[in-house]
């Protein structure tokens, strides 16, 4: 499942794993609670975006749950979940400022 933008290409494995390197370090910016994903939340993703290409997002859905509200997040953002760990998902999207 394709979650980027069509003129941003897929990132490979490698790209992955040094953004979630980098992305060890950040702490959560957005937060998604019981309502799940909408249009608010995707609206401070975006505004998170003007300030990094890193983003985390906690969750509070359970894993399965958070898995469908991330790509659905990242649809939403045309960005790209890079990694998850527990709760937490890595958003990335490159240049955001650019637009």
């Amino acid at each position: 499942m394709e979650s980027g933008s069509e003129d941003q290409p897929r990132l490979t494995g490698a790209e992955r794993g040094k953004l979630r390197s980098l992305a060890q370090t950040l702490d959560p910016k957005v937060f998604v609670g019981k309502a799940g994903v909408n249009a608010g939340i995707a609206n401070l993703l975006a505004e998170a975006f003007r300030n990094a290409d890193l983003v985390k997002v906690r969750f509070t859905a359970e894993r399965e749950e958070m898995d469908k509200q991330a790509q659905e997040l990242a649809k939403l953002t045309e960005s790209e979940v890079i990694g998850t760990v527990g709760r937490t998902a890595t958003f990335f999207k490159l240049g955001s400022d650019a637009e």
